[in-house]
């Protein structure tokens, strides 16, 4: 899509739906344990949690709130700290000077 396309069919993410999906690929695949990927309403590592939890999926896709938060996976436990773009720059910018 063009960068004019960008945001034009924007939604929340369906979890729902995608759970059945999940369920669907499992039971036609006859495996289990077929790989299946979320992807949509991810913004935070809770959110990575509760999709896996509501959807069952084997993982979770994420672009956009990547580059806001480069941390999104991390685990924080209750400090809830961002690792910004630049805080990850400022760490790669002290390797540099090692």
């Amino acid at each position: 899509r063009t960068r004019f396309e960008n945001k034009v069919a924007v939604g929340a993410a369906n979890w729902d739906a995608i759970r059945r999906c999940v369920e669907a690929a499992r039971l036609y695949s006859g495996d289990k344990n077929f790989p299946i990927f979320a992807n949509g309403g991810i913004e935070s590592y809770n959110d990575v949690c509760r999709c896996l939890d509501e959807t069952g999926a084997s993982g979770v896709m994420s672009s956009e709130s990547l580059l806001e938060n480069p941390g999104l996976f991390r685990d924080t436990g209750s400090s809830g700290e961002i690792i910004t773009p630049r805080r990850v720059l400022e760490k790669q910018l002290g390797y540099a000077d090692m």
